[in-house]
């Protein structure tokens, strides 16, 4: 399973950058009208000419065309289109792009306007609803799909007569039984059993294949190792038999097999307390090379170990909380795992008693979460269906028409960014607070007797200038952990049973991960039951640099996903594909039928962690201050905790809805 690095050798036709896929004429809007190089900027679903995203649009980039947004295959997510009025109030130029002395008064006024149409804020007008019925609600967002991270893609692949499901975004429902009592209770209320997943989830479908286990293929790319090879273990294999024949030295064999296999006790002499406020003071790349004394090949090896789940790689994540995770290297230390150490970041502290199968997974993810608020708030969405439950909405048909009908009670107002939220009055005397949105082309404004802002809290230092200074300045440090989610449809999976595997993690390059679908049947919908249909292809990116602060390598990161265009990131998927499954005889250019990337320049809500976070956990957190309510404005959103989880989007929004509602203004 070894090959040269395949980069220079594959031209863009051997690689089928040419061939026609499934509706690959529109990319976030933008007609392609050739292939190849001259077609880059088409492709990219920006405008004709490139431009420097650190610098907002002269003029706000056009939404796709679609009346059904889950069927868009290309660049999805935080698409241009959704970030241009965003990126011009970042940089103070919302008057360069639209006449903001003239705001279309609207008329409308509402009992609540919610600003974000993520789960966050779904479940904010739900809960507001529930405590006065017959409210009415606008909810605004950015984007011209609801449900923020949590997004469906959809595919027509030949070969297949049902409609193929993928998940743009958020996965699953992770470790339900640390579910609050808030968050369990509207999931039931909603009509989901997260017990039922026992039965649709085939835990054993993979394995009836001889696939090997998550974690057991590892492909060490040549850009890092000299040459490319795929390692795949077979069960009770040895380090040294399964990277036998890897492009590693002996002396980084060894290093590999002492890490994995026979961990030392790197800290000798300290006490417990000891070993664990040294480890909250470096990162897990540190800890392998200063402290257990590791080669470069071993400590390379390791280096995306926390992509997938952190969206930051291993030289920017805690040691400590590498520890907390249970990644190699730690079993020598003796250190008490009874409990979470205090320096553990808030995810490994709450997750530390928890051992849920990671099964509780819709075949579009945490979307059908999103599209059963939805249903509850807008029921003619779904035509002919009074009620949905966690069967009958993954196969629904949503009427995307019918989100912003003038009679309805719920209103869900997409492509209409909020560009400010001020009251009519003093904060804390006003009766409404006034909302000016963007929409085709001009400002227009509603009101709200009562707002939840469950945007992006780093939005929110831009659309709320009554919120104290304090507050304003806390929301800045909400920048999230860029990923990408690529959505890679193949008429069948028959490599990946060739080469005995289910899920890749990459020792470098744009991908971490590359993994077939979750094997996921309920509601009438069956994932792929034979390697020879045709199934999606999960890949992940998590492209922030090694050796920097979270935050700091979030903001780098976010400017190059954002400069770089949709063909760059084809053209990256079907390499990496050739290379890692070329020996399964896979042949990008034969093989896939639709991509889809869902690109996430604003995705996980950043986690407090050691070493950067010095104030972690002791003293009062940015996002505290960021979350406070004022005059009739709650806020609400993952990052009021910051927990990058539904079930803290869920709870953020009760709490928000609580404040406003007991506060009684």
């Amino acid at each position: 399973m070894v090959r040269d690095r395949r980069d220079s050798g594959s031209s863009d036709r051997e690689l089928g950058m040419d061939a026609r896929i499934d509706r690959r004429d529109f990319f976030d809007g933008v007609a392609a009208l050739a292939v190849g190089g001259a077609a880059t900027a088409a492709f990219s679903g920006c405008a004709p000419e490139k431009r420097d995203f650190s610098i907002s649009p002269s003029r706000p980039d056009p939404y796709p065309t679609s009346d059904y947004p889950p069927g868009m295959t290309g660049l999805r997510g935080n698409t241009d289109a959704a970030l241009s009025i965003p990126h011009t109030l970042r940089d103070g130029r919302l008057g360069n792009v639209t006449n903001t002395e003239s705001v279309t008064d609207t008329g409308e006024h509402y009992d609540l306007v919610v600003v974000g149409a993520g789960i966050s804020g779904l479940a904010a007008a739900y809960f507001y609803r529930k405590r006065n019925p017959g409210a009415t609600v606008l909810i605004l967002d950015n984007h011209n799909e609801f449900g923020g991270h949590a997004r469906r893609n959809e595919f027509h692949p030949q070969g297949r007569d049902q409609v193929l499901i993928g998940y743009g975004g958020t996965q699953a429902i992770d470790t339900p039984s640390i579910y609050s009592d808030v968050a369990m209770g509207l999931l039931r209320e909603l009509g989901i059993d997260v017990s039922r997943f026992n039965e649709y989830f085939d835990r054993e479908f993979y394995g009836s294949f001889g696939l090997a286990e998550e974690g057991d293929a590892v492909f060490f790319t040549a850009e890092d190792f000299d040459r490319d090879h795929l390692a795949v273990r077979a069960p009770h294999m040895s380090t040294r038999e399964w990277l036998a024949d890897a492009p590693i030295s002996q002396a980084g064999l060894e290093d590999l097999a002492a890490l994995l296999e026979e961990p030392r006790d790197w800290m000798p002499g300290l006490s417990d307390s000891e070993k664990k406020e040294r480890l909250a003071g470096m990162t897990y790349t540190e800890y392998l090379s200063d402290v257990a004394g590791l080669g470069p090949e071993a400590v390379a090896f390791c280096g995306t170990l926390t992509s997938d789940e952190w969206a930051v790689p291993a030289s920017d994540w805690s040691a400590l909380d590498a520890w907390g995770d249970d990644l190699p290297g730690f079993e020598g230390l003796g250190l008490d795992a009874s409990e979470a150490y205090p320096l553990n970041s808030y995810s490994i502290r709450r997750f530390w008693h928890y051992e849920d199968p990671y099964i509780h997974h819709f075949p579009d993810g945490n979307a059908s979460i999103a599209r059963l608020l939805v249903h509850r708030l807008v029921p003619n969405a779904v035509p002919d269906a009074d009620t949905l439950d966690m069967d009958s909405v993954v196969l629904a048909e949503f009427d995307y028409s019918e989100l912003d009908r003038q009679d309805n009670e719920v209103r869900i107002r997409l492509e209409a960014p909020c560009t400010e939220l001020r009251h009519d009055g003093m904060p804390d005397s006003a009766e409404r607070v006034n909302v000016t949105y963007y929409q085709d082309g001009e400002l227009r404004r509603a009101s709200g007797s009562h707002v939840v802002m469950a945007a992006w809290h780093v939005m929110g230092q831009y659309i709320l200038p009554e919120a104290p200074s304090p507050q304003r300045e806390a929301m800045k440090d909400a920048s999230k952990q860029p990923l990408l989610y690529g959505n890679v449809v193949v008429r069948n999976w028959r490599p990946w049973v060739e080469l005995g595997i289910r899920h890749i993690r990459f020792t470098s390059g744009d991908w971490a991960v590359a993994q077939l679908d979750f094997p996921v049947s309920m509601g009438g919908y069956e994932h792929s039951q034979s390697p020879d249909e045709p199934i999606v292809i999960q890949m992940i990116s998590a492209p922030s640099p090694p050796d920097s602060a979270p935050a700091k390598a979030a903001i780098s990161a976010r400017h190059d996903l954002l400069n770089r265009p949709f063909d760059s990131y084809e053209r990256s998927i079907r390499e990496t594909l050739n290379r890692a499954l070329g020996d399964g005889g896979f042949d990008a250019k034969r093989d896939i039928e639709a991509i889809t990337v869902n690109r996430w320049a604003h995705g996980y809500a950043r986690e407090y962690a050691r070493p950067y976070d010095r104030f972690w956990p002791y003293e009062r957190t940015p996002a505290e201050v960021a979350r406070r309510p004022f005059g009739r404005i709650s806020i609400a959103n993952s990052d009021a905790a910051p927990n990058a989880y539904t079930d803290i989007a869920i709870d953020e929004a009760h709490r928000a809805v609580t404040e406003l509602l007991d506060g009684q203004r």
